[in-house]
């Protein structure tokens, strides 16, 4: 396994759908995956040998407000710490980036509370809803 990290450039919105998809996130419309892909404040990918393993994205209005989103690893590469990796890194990117004042927040599917929480996320109440 040789993976190759990057930043700054978010996936395909092709690879972007697949790696969603692969993952159980649920499926996204490929021309709204390319207006969402376009509005990313900063984004890592992984590969290996050129396929997309893994990804994540920072949005937001990159002043008051940004979330950490769309952290997903292909099933055959999790449990190696690229997940926790990807995190560091958007964490790192926004630390250096964004204001002090910005407040960062994510939406954690159910069993992965312990991993944002370590990386510094702590619980809060919210709502929302789907457009649609």
């Amino acid at each position: 396994m040789n993976l190759v990290w990057t930043e700054r450039a978010a996936p395909t919105a092709e690879e972007y759908v697949a790696l969603r998809e692969l993952t159980g996130m649920g499926a996204r419309d490929l021309a709204a995956a390319r207006i969402g892909l376009r509005g990313s404040l900063h984004a890592v990918t992984v590969r290996d040998g050129g396929t997309l393993v893994g990804m994540g994205r920072i949005v937001g209005d990159g002043g008051c407000f940004a979330q950490v989103t769309d952290i997903a690893v292909d099933p055959a590469y999790q449990r190696r710490g690229i997940g926790r990796e990807i995190v560091r890194r958007l964490n790192a990117w926004c630390d250096r980036e964004l204001p002090a004042t910005c407040y960062l927040s994510l939406i954690a599917d159910p069993g992965a509370e312990a991993l944002y929480a370590s990386e510094g996320f702590a619980f809060a109440t919210g709502m929302g809803r789907h457009i649609g």
